[in-house]
This record gives C-alpha cells, structure tokens and sequence, in this order.
C-alpha cells in the first residue's frame, strides 16, 4: 500500500472518528436535555395539590393526553401485529391522532373517569374524602360511565372522516375501580351514544396483580 494511500485511510477514519464522537455528544446533551425535562415535570408534578387518583396527572394536559394515547397503543401492540408510528396532537375533537406502520389513521378522544368530589375533599384534607373514596358502585359507575361516553359523542359529533377509526379513551386511576372491579360491573351492561366510536375503553393505572396497566373494552 503506498503513502498517499494510507494517508487517505487515515484521513477517512480520523472524519469517522469525528463524526462518531458529534453523533455521542448530540445524544449525551439530548439525554441530558431530556432527563432534565423530566425531573422538571416530576417536580412541577409533585407541587400540584391533588393527590386522589393521580397517576397519571402532569403539569400539562397535551403532556398527559400524549403519555395516556401512547401506553393505550402500547398495549394494543402486545396484542396485535400493529406498531405505532407516532402519536401526535389532534385538532380536539379528537385529541391524539395515532399514525401505524399500516398507514392506518386513528383518533382517539381522551377522558378521565374520576371523582371530583373526592378530589375536592382530599385538597381541602376533609375529613369525608374517604368516604368518597369509598363511595364507588356499580350503580354509580355506570351512570358515570354513560354520561361520559353521551359527552364524548355530542363532543366528537363533527369529527372529519379521515379517521380509518375513532376511539374513545377512558382513563382511571380511582382506587376502589380495579381492572377486576369494573369488569365485573360491566357485565351485561350496554350503553346509548356509541354510534360514533369504533371502540370505547378503559385505562387503569399501574396494577401490581397485572404487573402493569390494564385495558379494559367497554361493549358497544
């Protein structure tokens, strides 16, 4: 090999090299951005007063509609062959569009099912909040239920048809509503104003008998 060759060869991995440690810084300072980001969230997070049913709360409501729609579709690709592409904000109605590796297009309208008494209560630290933590049946769950799911249509009544599908996202993290507790409250029930989904479900917190959040579809 002559010198002007080996001189290009060095040349050639010296710009490698380079190139190689620009590529590492940009992902060291963009994970340094990112875990700063989320220590700031964490911490906005921890100075809000609720407390009651708060696993999925932020400081943000697009950062907690995002975060919902993406563990929902993470779920739904253990379950299927279908990946997610990328979840991205909607026009409201709806609010997540998810975009798959199929091309399909699916929009999603993100609700939470809480108690907003008991949240009122445990913030002003009254001594009732736990008897409406309590206060759960499968009564008043699916009254609660079907009064949400009557918004959600007459909400979402003028969304576009560019949507393969549209579903409507339920999250919870009231304590005395396990996976468990609200299927067996679902048995035999049916629901009035779901003409405009293509499915309605339900998303639970963190469930250590599940190792994990669970997804629960609501008969329509």
């Amino acid at each position: 090999m002559n010198y002007r060759r080996i001189l290009d060869l060095k040349r050639r991995r010296r710009r490698k090299l380079k190139k190689y440690f620009e590529i590492r810084e940009v992902e060291r300072i963009y994970g340094e951005k990112m875990l700063n980001m989320l220590l700031e969230e964490q911490e906005k997070t921890l100075k809000l007063p609720r407390r009651h049913a708060s696993f999925f709360e932020t400081s943000s409501k697009t950062g907690k509609e995002l975060s919902v729609a993406q563990s929902y579709f993470q779920i739904l690709e253990s379950q299927s062959d279908e990946k997610l592409v990328s979840p991205s904000l909607a026009e409201d109605p709806p609010d997540v569009e998810i975009l798959t590796d199929s091309k399909r297009r699916i929009g999603v309208e993100i609700t939470e099912l809480v108690n907003a008494k008991a949240i009122e209560l445990q913030i002003k630290e009254h001594h009732k909040y736990v008897f409406e933590l309590l206060s759960w049946n499968a009564d008043k769950f699916l009254k609660v239920l079907q009064s949400i799911i009557s918004s959600k249509a007459d909400k979402c009544g003028s969304v576009s048809d560019k949507y393969d599908e549209l579903t409507l996202l339920i999250f919870t993290d009231e304590p005395m509503l396990t996976s468990e507790t609200m299927k067996t409250y679902l048995y035999g029930a049916s629901f009035t104003d779901t003409e405009k989904f293509s499915s309605i479900y339900i998303l639970t917190s963190y469930e250590p008998s599940n190792k994990g959040k669970s997804l629960i579809q609501v008969g329509i």
